[in-house]
C-alpha cells in the first residue's frame, strides 16, 4: 500500500510540475498539449492525500505498542514530529494550489504571471517533501538540500517528458521543443546525479555491502535502470533531432512514451526503497533485519554478519556483462535501424536483468 502511494505521489508531482512548466513555454516551442485542468487538479489532490501516507506509516508503527494512547500518539505525530508538520504545510499549499487551478478556465489557460505563482507554490510542495525525507531527518540541512535538489531536478526533467509523451498531439514544433528541452534535461541529469551521489554516500556509505539488504538491492536496480533511461535520453535528445530534420513528418511520441516505461520503473523502485531499512551500517542493520531474499538466492558464498564484499569477474559474469553491453547497444541500434520503440524497451529491460545478474554473480 505504501509503495503504491509513493509511486502515485511521484506521478502527481511529475504531472503537476511538468504541466505547469509547459504552460509558460510559448505555444510555438512545444507540441500541442491536451492536458486539461482536471488532470492538474487530480495531481494536486493526490499530493495532498498521498503525502499523508508516510505520516500514517509512522502512526501505525507506534500504535501497535499497547503502551501508547492512540489519540495522544496521533496528535503527537501530527503536530510534534517533523514529518507531521511537513504534511500540514503540504496540505495547506495543496489547498491553495487547488483553488488557483480551479479558478482557471476549462482549458487550463491563465496568465503567465499566475502560472509562475502556481509554480512557486508547487516548489513549496517540493520543499515540504524534502523536509519530511529520510535524508533530512538523518543529515539535517545537508540531507534536506540534497534530497530537494535530487527530487526537483527529477520531476522537472521527467515531468516534462511524461506530460509531453502522454498529453500532446500532432507533430508540430517538436524540433523547437527539443532545442530547449534537451539542454534542460542534461542539466537536470547532472543535478540529479550529483545530489544522488551525495545521498548514496550518506545513506549507504557501504555501497557494495548494502546489496545484502533490500534497500541496497533496490538501489542497485535503480542505478541499472538509469542507464537505459539515459540511452533513451540520448535517442530523444540527439538522434531524434536528426531524424526530424530528415523526416519532418516523423512522430516522436512513441519514443517519448517508451522512455516513460523506465521512468515508471524507477519511480516504483524508489518508492520501494522508501519502505526499507536504510543501510547506514550494514552489520548493525543485519542484527535487526533479514538479508534480501534476492541476495541470499543468488549469493554463492557464506554470509558473514560483519560482511566485506568485493567484486571479481568470473566466466559466467563475464558472459553476462558482454550480453548486457550488447543489449545496451541494441537500445540505440533499434532506433537507428528504424525499429518500433518497444524493441528498445525490451533491450533496456534485458540490459537491466543481465547487468544485475552479472554483478550479483561477481560478488565474493
Amino acid at each position: 500500500m505504501f509503495t503504491l502511494s509513493e509511486i502515485g505521489l511521484y506521478l502527481c508531482f511529475s504531472i503537476l510540475v511538468g504541466g505547469l512548466l509547459l504552460q509558460i513555454v510559448p505555444a510555438n516551442h512545444r507540441p500541442t498539449l491536451v492536458l486539461s485542468k482536471k488532470y492538474l487538479l487530480w495531481a494536486v489532490a493526490g499530493i495532498g492525500v498521498l503525502s499523508f501516507m508516510p505520516v500514517l506509516r509512522v502512526i501505525l508503527f507506534f500504535i501497535s505498542d499497547p503502551n501508547f494512547n492512540p489519540w495522544l500518539l496521533t496528535t503527537s505525530v501530527l503536530f510534534s514530529f517533523e514529518i507531521g508538520q511537513a504534511w500540514w504545510v503540504s496540505l495547506a499549499l495543496s489547498v491553495v494550489l487547488f483553488i488557483m487551478i480551479l479558478r482557471t478556465n476549462q482549458a487550463g489557460r491563465s496568465s503567465q504571471e499566475i502560472v509562475v505563482v502556481k509554480l512557486v507554490v508547487a516548489f513549496g510542495l517540493v520543499l515540504a517533501l524534502g523536509w519530511s525525507s529520510h535524508a533530512a531527518s538523518y543529515f539535517e540541512w545537508r540531507g534536506f538540500f540534497a534530497h530537494t535538489a535530487h527530487f526537483l531536478a527529477m520531476v522537472v526533467w521527467l515531468g516534462i517528458l511524461l506530460v509531453t509523451g502522454w498529453f500532446s498531439k500532432g507533430m508540430e514544433n517538436w524540433s523547437t521543443f527539443l532545442a530547449w528541452f534537451h539542454p534542460l534535461a542534461i542539466t537536470c541529469v547532472l543535478i540529479t546525479t550529483s545530489a544522488g551521489i551525495i545521498l548514496t554516500l550518506d545513506i549507504s556509505p557501504e555501497y557494495l555491502n548494502g546489496w545484502i539488504l533490500s534497500y541496497g538491492q533496490a538501489l542497485l536496480i535503480k542505478h541499472l535502470l538509469l542507464i537505459p533511461l539515459l540511452l533513451f535520453g540520448f535517442i530523444n535528445g540527439f538522434l531524434l533531432k536528426k531524424r526530424l530534420k530528415e523526416l519532418p513528418n516523423f512522430n516522436p511520441l512513441g519514443w517519448f512514451r517508451a522512455e516513460s516505461v523506465f521512468v515508471l520503473a524507477i519511480f516504483g523502485v524508489t518508492a520501494f526503497m522508501g519502505q526499507q531499512e536504510t543501510p547506514h551500517n550494514v552489520a548493525a542493520t543485519l542484527k535487526m533485519a533479514e538479508p534480501s531474499p534476492l541476495f541470499t538466492y543468488l549469493y554463492q558464498g557464506v554470509l558473514d554478519r560483519n560482511p566485506s564484499l568485493s567484486l571479481a569477474v568470473n566466466g559466467n559474469s563475464a558472459i553476462l556483462f558482454a550480453a548486457a553491453l550488447m543489449f545496451a547497444a541494441m537500445v540505440v541500434l533499434a532506433f537507428w535501424k528504424k525499429m518500433p520503440p518497444y524493441i528498445s524497451v525490451v533491450m533496456g529491460i534485458l540490459f537491466t536483468v543481465t547487468g544485475y545478474l552479472a554483478l550479483m554473480l561477481s560478488i565474493r
